[in-house]
């Protein structure tokens, strides 16, 4: 967001909210195909997922088709879209009243990076209530239709066995040496696809059928109700707030480096040379201000917000149906709840997996985040009124004859 506020007689906001809109989309679409990655590398899965995105999408392009890297998209486009525009719209509307209301007193205000810092985190937040159900079924979506069981790359293919005994024997099986093998047996299954049979059964374990992602939402939203849409909207805040505290002070920051390039290069060309057009011309400053530092933005706020975009992720991809066992009585469902997902990660997959996707998300959002400021500066400029030309008086009407 661009840290000048809007001055609401200089803008036509129906021409800057439509072109804002418009101009958006291409950018979100042409660019899902890492979301997805991201999605898949970040997504509780009983087989490890490649950290290679090229391998993850060629995958997914073998075995579920090319389009299933954008599923979920439509969903997610509009309510981003819309949500960028809202975001604007309200950081825009802050920043005017503060500067308005002389900063309300506070000196810290005064500051650039403190007042984007702190106004464009509270948009964020704001908005954040309004994207969530849009990402929580667009991701389950996402996930259903290009990362069903067994179509996505193991990250270590040596560790899951390629064959499989016609059958588990066990001389005196015990419940523990029963539960190891079932479990043995399932994990082996999940990536064969053989049906195999365990000691003390007659039964062979097969996977259980992938439930279609209609049938999946439905049952999850008349099992929690009108909450489902808005599961994960804590966790969402606590990557929000952390990824904006970073992104608009970093912009402001890395602006002032930028310009401070853009003139020192210049300097250097009239030093040496005496050309009275150095490069880059006037009519590029702002683009390549825009682009370096919204670059520059985007990666600060990916690294800061990574653990708890991870914990988001983890929350509102589960499938919350309840579990039973074999004899139908249902089980407890697992928590969701922030710290407990966060800590359930740590235990067993250690710190390094709450960056899992984090490459994927950088190569998302780094180009979105110049995007954004491009995009709206350019917004900004052909949605400027015309100024209103002042009524003549009369010796200026002599004055044009």
């Amino acid at each position: 967001m661009p840290p000048q506020s809007i001055d609401p007689a200089k803008i036509d906001f129906r021409l800057y909210y439509f072109w804002g809109t418009i101009l958006n989309v291409p950018p979100i679409l042409l660019m899902y195909p890492m979301r997805t990655v991201r999605l898949l590398q970040q997504r509780k899965s009983a087989i490890p997922v490649s950290s290679s995105i090229f391998r993850v999408m060629k995958d997914v392009q073998q075995k579920n088709g090319f389009r299933s890297l954008f599923a979920g998209a439509t969903i997610f486009s509009a309510g981003l879209t819309a949500t960028k525009i809202l975001q604007f719209a309200t950081y825009d509307y802050t920043v005017q009243i503060t500067k308005e209301n002389d900063f309300f007193g506070v000196d810290a205000f005064r500051n650039p990076s403190v007042l984007s810092g702190t106004l464009g985190t509270f948009s964020a937040v704001i908005t954040t209530f309004f994207v969530v159900p849009f990402d929580m079924v667009s991701q389950q979506i996402t996930l259903a239709k290009a990362g069903g069981p067994g179509n996505i790359v193991a990250a270590s293919p040596a560790s899951v066995s390629a064959t499989v005994p016609a059958a588990v024997s066990v001389a005196a099986p015990t419940k523990a040496a029963v539960a190891v093998a079932t479990a043995t047996a399932t994990a082996t299954v999940t990536a064969s696809k053989i049906p195999i049979y365990v000691a003390g059964s007659l039964e062979p374990l097969q996977p259980p059928a992938p439930l279609p992602i209609k049938e999946s939402l439905k049952l999850q939203f008349k099992q929690e109700g009108f909450r489902f849409l808005f599961r994960g909207t804590c966790a969402t805040l606590m990557s929000t707030i952390p990824f904006f505290a970073a992104y608009f002070p970093a912009y402001e920051i890395s602006r002032v480096w930028v310009v401070d390039g853009i003139n020192y290069v210049r300097a250097r060309q009239v030093a040496q040379s005496g050309t009275t057009n150095p490069f880059p011309p006037p009519e590029l400053h702002q683009f390549i201000i825009s682009s370096v530092a919204g670059c520059m933005a985007s990666l600060a706020g990916v690294i800061i917000s990574s653990p708890s975009d991870m914990v988001k992720t983890r929350i509102q991809t589960e499938q919350r149906l309840q579990p039973t066992n074999g004899s139908g009585v249902k089980l407890p469902m697992p928590s969701l709840k922030w710290m407990d997902v966060f800590m359930e990660i740590l235990r067993k997959e250690g710190f390094s997996k709450f960056f899992a996707g984090t490459k994927a998300r950088a190569i998302l959002a780094v180009p979105g985040g110049a995007l954004n400021f491009v995009i709206f500066d350019f917004v900004r400029s052909i949605s400027k009124k015309e100024p209103t030309p002042l009524p003549l008086t009369v010796n200026a009407k002599e004055a044009l004859y």
